[in-house]
């Protein structure tokens, strides 16, 4: 699930995986400075002879280090069958509530000019033979970009990221996902369209092959396993990583992406197994990753400037 804020004076944004907004207790149930300051408060008020219980000790937290990923997927290896339309459908067309869905049609003559998205919702990879060629970003109310190919028959993917729906306000109810209007280049409408559908509700059973580490710029995922003796709460330490999200267990643990602020994934020790653990993490920006590894506290406040 994901969610966004947006108003008439105030742009989209996507909002972050963790929902440890400055509250009395943190996401793993501790108690926070503010829990101690409404405590303080609390115990003013009380009737006389009465006594708050003591406070809960603090969950205790374990670090894993460098879990490696020896398995890797290609998402443009993993098709499946499309959906075919003369124009682009939205996730709700698609009957697709979250996720990716890759748009793909084909130039049969050389190209040069201005490709545009209508209504982009809400993050957009442009590949053109496979080869990633830019980003469009909602957030930054990006919806074209030149593009070049002196080839016939260039196979145009734009790879749609679902950011997440907004949850109040006056867009509440203009919500529909992906391309939801035309794409154009050159004011042409493109038309013709193959739609693949990367919803992720579940662990991906897609064919892995050895993570023999590459630095292309392609959609992929990474697999790997690790062993516990014994278990406790951690953060999946995503630095070093660019966009997507993390199954562990065959759970999804939730959405990350490098510009922050939130750096980590929350890992609850009840979603941790004593013995044998899988994790599969999907990156659709940045490749060559060789191993990830977890902490014993969250990085939630680290802006990375884009």
């Amino acid at each position: 699930m994901n969610g966004a804020n947006m108003s008439r004076t105030e742009p989209y944004s996507p909002q972050t995986s963790s929902y440890d907004y400055d509250a009395p207790v943190d996401e793993a149930g501790n108690a926070t400075a503010k829990f101690y300051k409404f405590r303080a408060v609390i115990e003013k008020h009380l009737p006389a002879g009465v006594k708050l219980p003591p406070v809960p000790k603090k969950i205790k937290t374990i670090a894993i280090n460098n879990i490696v990923l020896n398995g890797h997927s290609a998402l443009f290896n993993n098709l499946g069958k499309p959906v075919i339309a003369e124009h682009p459908l939205c996730f709700e067309d698609l009957n697709q509530g979250y996720g990716l869905v890759l748009y793909r049609t084909t130039l049969k003559n050389a190209v040069s000019g201005l490709l545009k998205i209508k209504q982009l919702r809400d993050y957009a990879t442009i590949y053109l033979n496979g080869k990633r060629v830019s980003v469009l970003d909602r957030r930054l109310r990006q919806d074209s970009v030149q593009i070049s190919s002196t080839e016939p028959n260039t196979v145009l993917d734009i790879l749609v990221e679902n950011n997440g729906r907004i949850n109040y306000g006056p867009y509440l109810t203009d919500n529909r996902q992906g391309i939801t209007e035309k794409v154009t280049l050159n004011n042409d409408e493109l038309t013709g369209w193959k739609m693949y559908k990367f919803p992720f509700s579940t662990t991906p059973l897609f064919k892995y092959g050895t993570n023999k580490g590459t630095n292309e710029l392609q959609p992929a995922l990474y697999k790997g396993s690790f062993t516990l003796t014994k278990t406790g709460d951690t953060f999946l330490d995503l630095h070093g990583f660019g966009k997507g999200f993390v199954f562990l267990n065959g759970r999804n643990l939730g959405k990350y992406w490098y510009i922050g602020p939130q750096q980590t994934l929350y890992i609850p020790a009840s979603w941790l197994n004593k013995g044998i653990n899988q994790i599969v993490v999907f990156d659709e920006l940045k490749g060559d990753h060789k191993s990830i590894s977890t902490l014993d506290h969250p990085v939630l406040n680290e802006v990375v400037k884009e």
